[in-house]
């Protein structure tokens, strides 16, 4: 047991990494706070689900078209800079957000806007914050730290939205967005202990043209890589969008601003498990990847069925530990098969595949369960997900036959 707790935590032995664990967890807790809170206000004031949809493609819009150029910067610039500035610049619109609601002058053009405001700098700020861990990590550790920041992340999940079911209802909106600036704060000051000299240097290439087509064609010769980023921009269409589709099913059950926080808790709890997991055991290679995909859609369709509060909650654990687990083997995956020096901008492109397609699954999303019920977009979604995952086994046993081989116990790399 020991030697497993070892394991699993084995990134925890460097200090930096400590320190970015520590100020994540506690951003991530907020993020998610103000996720749900977002959520809630607008179901609040519109009661539309086309409207929460639309509201969360404007966010995630700009991933869309600035997240590729966001990897060549963090590609090139000292990424720890570019992590205090976005949090610097990601306070302000959760604090504009909660000054609204403190004054009543909330409404659904001006929540948009913050949307869009939050959506630049989370584009920015995803690569250099996916990437940053491989910085304060020896090599051997790097998918261990993946596998941890997953954790981390979902810890978050499970955490924000079920503070934040908690303070909507005793101490108001307002809190949960000001307490989102706290933890931006918290952040800033973790990323300002870490010393110059725990930060492994790179080789930072001067500006040239073509960098961002660079980064395109070594993902697209790269079967594992290619097949990862076609796979998460299909189930990102058609499923990954629990800030729409998460809220819409838990208002199918109860009306209740709490059941949205039990929903993304239990999710959230299933990705925690899901990720320690990974981190101990897993092996990052694409045959556990693909088999994390189909288990993914598998999860998603048991979701749409289910009868019951109780058996949705299950089924939310289920599905929060297999996505986790399919999204951070994605995400190892990207990093073990990409040279250090075009890793920020491969994984650009991957943030992009998972979150740039919100602008259309969002109000996709919205409008299908708004017209034919939640339960009904989330079942599509899972059966062109499998489909998808199908299709890729099949892919990349034709394209990479060696990478696609059950590897030996020697050569396997834990995440």
């Amino acid at each position: 047991m020991s030697g497993y707790l070892s394991a699993t935590f084995r990134s925890m032995r460097h200090r930096a990494y400590r320190l970015y664990f520590t100020g994540q967890i506690v951003s991530t807790v907020g993020t998610w706070a103000q996720k749900v809170a977002q959520a809630w206000l607008v179901l609040e004031l519109t009661g539309s689900g086309t409207l929460l949809g639309v509201t969360v493609g404007l966010q995630q819009a700009p991933t869309l078209f600035l997240t590729p150029w966001a990897g060549i910067i963090a590609d090139r610039i000292d990424r720890r800079l570019m992590l205090l500035c976005t949090n610097w610049a990601a306070a302000v619109p959760a604090a504009a957000m909660g000054v609204l609601v403190l004054l009543d002058r909330a409404a659904v053009p001006a929540i948009m806007l913050l949307a869009v405001l939050i959506g630049i700098v989370e584009a920015f700020d995803k690569p250099v914050r996916h990437t940053f861990a491989a910085d304060i990590v020896p090599t051997e550790d790097v998918t261990n730290a993946v596998a941890l920041n997953a954790t981390m992340f979902n810890a978050g999940k499970v955490l924000g939205p079920a503070a934040a079911g908690v303070a909507i209802g005793s101490a108001g909106l307002a809190v949960t967005f000001l307490f989102n600036v706290f933890s931006f704060l918290v952040m800033i000051v973790a990323l300002t202990r870490i010393r110059p000299d725990e930060i492994r240097p790179r080789d930072i290439r001067p500006k040239k043209r073509g960098a961002l087509r660079e980064g395109v064609d070594y993902a697209r010769r790269t079967p594992v890589i290619a097949t990862a980023l076609v796979l998460m921009t299909v189930t990102g269409l058609v499923a990954y969008e629990w800030n729409t589709a998460v809220p819409l099913l838990a208002r199918e059950f109860s009306p209740d601003a709490a059941m949205i926080g039990y929903f993304f808790a239990a999710m959230g709890a299933g990705a925690i498990a899901g990720s320690l997991s990974l981190a101990g055991i897993l092996v990052a290679a694409p045959r556990t990847f693909l088999g994390a995909a189909t288990a993914f859609a598998a999860a998603l369709g048991v979701v749409s069925l289910a009868p019951s509060t109780w058996t949705a909650l299950v089924a939310m654990f289920v599905l929060g530990a297999v996505a986790t687990t399919f999204r951070a083997l994605a995400a190892s995956l990207v990093q073990l098969e990409s040279e250090a020096v075009v890793r920020g901008r491969v994984v650009s492109l991957l943030i992009m595949a998972i979150n740039g397609t919100s602008p259309i699954s969002g109000p996709l999303i919205g409008w299908m369960s708004q017209t034919y019920g939640a339960r009904v977009a989330i079942g599509t979604g899972a059966a062109i997900s499998l489909l998808a995952a199908l299709a890729s086994w099949r892919y990349l046993a034709q394209a990479a036959p060696e990478r696609f081989a059950v590897p030996e116990r020697a050569d396997r790399t834990h995440v």
